[in-house]
């Protein structure tokens, strides 16, 4: 791999966020292999209390930021500050994608002194940091549409409008210090947009931060044409990229997943930034819990100790961590794991990026699979063609079934994963606390991936079985019966002594025609609920 300018590392995480910079961390960041360390959480919610916009840089949280710039500095570390900007007017809900908000208008000559001064105030305010990542949507940042009602902005197209914010930015910044570089995210834009916003900017302390793929950074990855595209366009412009991973354990979504295992998926996602042609940067996406570092970082570590190195290198060196006996089932382990995640019917709905938020448990209603989306760009064009469901609540049985079958192929790797961690342990030389917390977090991936599976495949056999009924066929009714009370077991070998599955069973033992009658009753919509609420989004 090319030599990459920028390893960026972070403290904490939006789930862990009670970590204090100190010292002693900056040195196992350096050990990892990282030179840089981003500066803040930037999450919506504002874990901690960190900052995550300019406006939030004053008073105690301007103080915290001087004193991290004061450790970066003693430790020979760069910053990297994250904002969204320009920031909304109003947000009127805490949930992370948020469309009850007024943008604050980039058309707006006002608007755009004020994000401007902004900006440079923070670079006069902290000479030693040449770095800002910037996002134009998301950390309550958000853009007006040319299809909605602001008299600046309608009928005019974003790019247009965002390539000169973006410009009269980079002006400003370049005004302070000409060796300051802005990394924008394009995050909640279109890929065509993406383009023809960078057709219009021709400016030298420009960096483009981008995810792996235009769907997340998750484990679960797509290699797909929208980094490839974005990167062609970057080679022409000579625009800089940073490339954002999940090198840590917390690789599905935002659930405490610290050390869940899966350096190959670790590996294929630094493969993607590979093929950029003007890659100076890798950076740790979601943060680094230091008492609970994994296979995953340690595989990262070892990559940057050897880029070159070939995987099974690569894997060889991580799985020496744990002791020589245990390394042979850690190996095979990683590999199955990358297997069990690549099975994961991620396409079906964007949930699933959160798939250890489902449990094991679930109730005998027909399933509602939850369609996600937010009113950008993004997700009204490209982010159609990855998801299954985003706006539509009807699905077709089949895409149910194809679900199921997937998530039952997905349980039985991740069974695999578990014994071979259970191999492992008996084993076990080195960092027996890792290989424990590892094996709870793919346990919690099996009992997430079997909840889902039984409780879709246990709907479509109620299906069938008052199909069955219908058509007078004890044949058929009496082989659905067979399967079904088969699926009952599993719920309760999942959900030992659960007094709630006890029930279903002992109800559907005693008249199967009166349970298939009053469970899982909604087939015939086949519909998912959103949690994201659509609102008219005329400004």
């Amino acid at each position: 791999m090319k030599d990459v300018i920028y390893k960026i590392g972070m403290v904490g995480n939006p789930i862990i966020p009670e970590i204090e910079w100190s010292d002693e961390q900056m040195e196992i960041l350096k050990d990892i292999g990282f030179n840089t360390v981003q500066m803040n959480i930037a999450w919506d919610n504002r874990p901690k209390n960190e900052v995550l916009n300019f406006e939030h840089v004053e008073g105690d949280a301007e103080k915290e930021l001087k004193r991290r710039e004061a450790v970066l500095c003693k430790h020979g570390m760069k910053g990297l500050p994250h904002f969204g900007m320009p920031r909304i007017k109003i947000l009127g809900h805490e949930a992370n994608i948020t469309p009850y908000i007024t943008p604050a208008c980039i058309s707006d000559e006002n608007i755009i002194a004020e994000e401007c001064e902004k900006v440079a105030g923070f670079f006069r305010r902290f000479p030693t940091v040449k770095d800002v990542m910037i996002y134009t949507y998301d950390q309550h940042a958000w853009l007006c549409s040319e299809f909605g009602g602001c008299p600046l902005c309608a009928g005019v197209p974003l790019a247009e409008r965002l390539s000169v914010f973006l410009t009269k930015v980079l002006d400003a910044v370049k005004a302070v210090a000409d060796d300051i570089t802005v990394w924008w995210q394009p995050w909640e834009l279109s890929l065509g947009q993406i383009l023809a916003t960078l057709d219009n900017i021709d400016r030298k302390n420009l960096g483009l931060m981008l995810n792996t793929s235009g769907l997340e950074s998750y484990f679960h990855n797509f290699d797909n044409t929208w980094i490839k595209t974005i990167g062609d366009k970057a080679a022409e412009k000579n625009i800089p990229i940073i490339g954002e991973i999940q090198a840590t354990g917390s690789g599905v979504g935002t659930v405490e997943l610290q050390r869940f295992p899966c350096p190959t998926l670790v590996y294929r996602q630094i493969s993607v930034l590979d093929k950029l042609p003007t890659l100076k940067g890798i950076k740790e996406h979601f943060g680094i819990v230091f008492s609970r570092i994994g296979a995953n970082t340690l595989f990262l570590k070892e990559f940057f100790k050897d880029p070159d190195a070939t995987l099974q290198t690569l894997l060889e060196r991580t799985a020496a961590y744990y002791g020589s006996k245990a390394a042979p089932y850690l190996i095979e382990a990683w590999k199955e794991c990358e297997k069990a995640m690549d099975l994961l019917p991620y396409s079906f709905t964007y949930a699933y990026s959160n798939i250890a938020c489902f449990k094991a448990k679930h109730d005998y209603n027909f399933p509602k699979v939850s369609c996600v989306h937010a009113d950008t760009p993004a997700w009204e064009s490209d982010r159609r063609c990855g998801f299954f469901l985003t706006h539509d609540q009807q699905y077709h049985p089949w895409a149910l079934e194809n679900a199921a079958l997937l998530f039952k192929q997905s349980s039985a790797k991740f069974l695999k994963v578990i014994e071979l961690y259970k191999n492992a342990l008996e084993v076990n030389e080195a960092r027996k606390e890792d290989l424990t917390e590892a094996l709870s977090d793919v346990t919690v991936m099996y009992r997430a991936n079997m909840g889902q599976y039984l409780h879709f495949t246990e709907a479509l056999a109620a299906v069938d079985a008052r199909t069955a009924l219908f058509q007078q066929n004890k044949v058929k009714f009496a082989n659905v019966c067979k399967k079904f009370i088969k699926l009952l077991e599993t719920d309760l070998e999942l959900n030992p002594d659960d007094e709630d599955v006890k029930k279903e069973i002992a109800a559907f033992k005693q008249d199967a025609k009166v349970y298939f009658d009053t469970r899982f009753r909604q087939e015939e919509h086949f519909y998912g609920e959103t949690y994201v609420t659509k609102v008219d989004q005329r400004y």
